[in-house]
């Protein structure tokens, strides 16, 4: 098989499970945070709040990103769509005249800060490398359609964007308006799972330390809660009108 056609085919597996797919990086991050040496914690306890601090920073940092895509974003483009490649127009303001993946920067941004959280220097190295591996060929994929879908206008784009790093210098106005609604229901089951996983792993972190399972009610009154945003969210998405645009 040659290398482009290996590339589109791994690409598209990974397109269309891209969603499923990083739980397996969880999986691998509890592994560690229960093998790791926590004794680096015990010496450096301040050291080891202000990285946890920064990694939640960092976290809510690429969700608002997240947020300011979804909200601004054009119907019918390929911001996202999840089994297949659509795209009706071609994204070429806001987020998109920065960096032409704009959404899997963010991304990077959230695994990343969850991976700081956990204060393990080895684990951000692995998961920049492995995100890296993983989206280089969902970018592939995405980039080919696009230029068979719009041609000289996506070339002539992308030879001026660059595809991961933003370029803040190169902002262009999208001039539409917001929406929150669309943030709401696009958004929540990203939220959700970084809520839960950010509980589970503090939940195996501590445990880890204290070599028991340490379990709080905080820990319970979170679980609570976390759960109580899915059921409603999905509540209002599914069986209400009220996130429908007008």
């Amino acid at each position: 098989m040659a290398l482009k056609e290996s590339l589109e085919k791994n690409g598209a597996f990974l397109f269309r499970y891209r969603g499923q797919l990083p739980l397996l990086f969880i999986l691998f991050a509890i592994v560690i945070v229960i093998l790791d040496d926590y004794s680096k914690i015990h010496q450096h306890p301040s050291v080891f709040l202000g990285v946890q601090c920064l990694g939640l920073f960092i976290v809510l940092l690429g969700h608002l990103i997240r947020f300011s895509i979804v909200g601004s974003r054009f119907a019918h483009t390929s911001g996202r769509n999840r089994h297949e490649q659509v795209a009706h127009q071609l994204n070429t303001k806001g987020w998109y005249s920065m960096v032409r993946h704009p959404l899997y920067f963010a991304n990077f941004l959230i695994w990343l800060g969850i991976t700081f959280y956990l204060f393990n220097p080895w684990l951000v190295l692995v998961m920049c490398l492995c995100y890296w591996l993983y989206y280089e060929r969902i970018m592939y994929i995405e980039e080919s359609f696009l230029i068979k879908q719009f041609g000289d206008e996506y070339l002539n784009w992308s030879r001026k964007v660059p595809a991961f790093f933003p370029a803040p210098r190169k902002y262009i106005s999208a001039k539409n308006s917001f929406s929150w609604k669309s943030v709401f229901r696009n958004e929540y089951p990203s939220v959700l799972s970084t809520l839960c996983s950010l509980l589970l792993l503090t939940i195996i972190q501590r445990s880890a330390i204290s070599r028991k399972i340490d379990l709080t009610w905080i820990d319970l009154f979170s679980a609570v809660g976390i759960l109580f945003l899915g059921l409603a969210s999905r509540f209002l998405k599914h069986r209400t009108t009220i996130l429908e645009e007008n």
